[in-house]
């Protein structure tokens, strides 16, 4: 995994349900939109006041080719890079994906 960049293009806040789901259609090769369900403990941390009720923090946006990693980070939204699903070295996204939600769209992979 490369070293987390800046996404550019990603609003300074977190984004709401609807702006998550939107990457499905927004982006021609998405076709399933993750997001991670964080605990109240979790959320109060890293939630700034005035985020929308269903506010998302980490989203994976699966394409035809691999997983983009994307999470909301001191203030600005970062890019993890993405795995390649053709990349036999790399590990297998299920242990990740564990702890995610498909919000739109539908996984070609699990």
């Amino acid at each position: 995994m490369e070293q987390p960049e800046p996404a550019e293009g990603w609003p300074d806040r977190p984004l709401s349900e609807a702006e998550a789901k939107a990457h499905l259609t927004d982006q021609g090769d998405v076709v399933a939109v993750w997001v991670m369900d964080h605990t109240t403990d979790i959320r109060s941390v890293v939630i700034p006041p005035g985020s929308p009720d269903d506010a998302v923090v980490d989203v994976v946006l699966e394409t035809n080719t691999g997983f983009e990693m994307y999470s909301f980070t001191s203030g600005q939204w970062m890019d993890y890079g993405t795995q390649r699903k053709d990349d036999e070295e790399s590990p297998s996204m299920a242990g990740t994906l564990e702890s995610y939600r498909v919000l739109a769209g539908e996984s070609e992979s699990f």
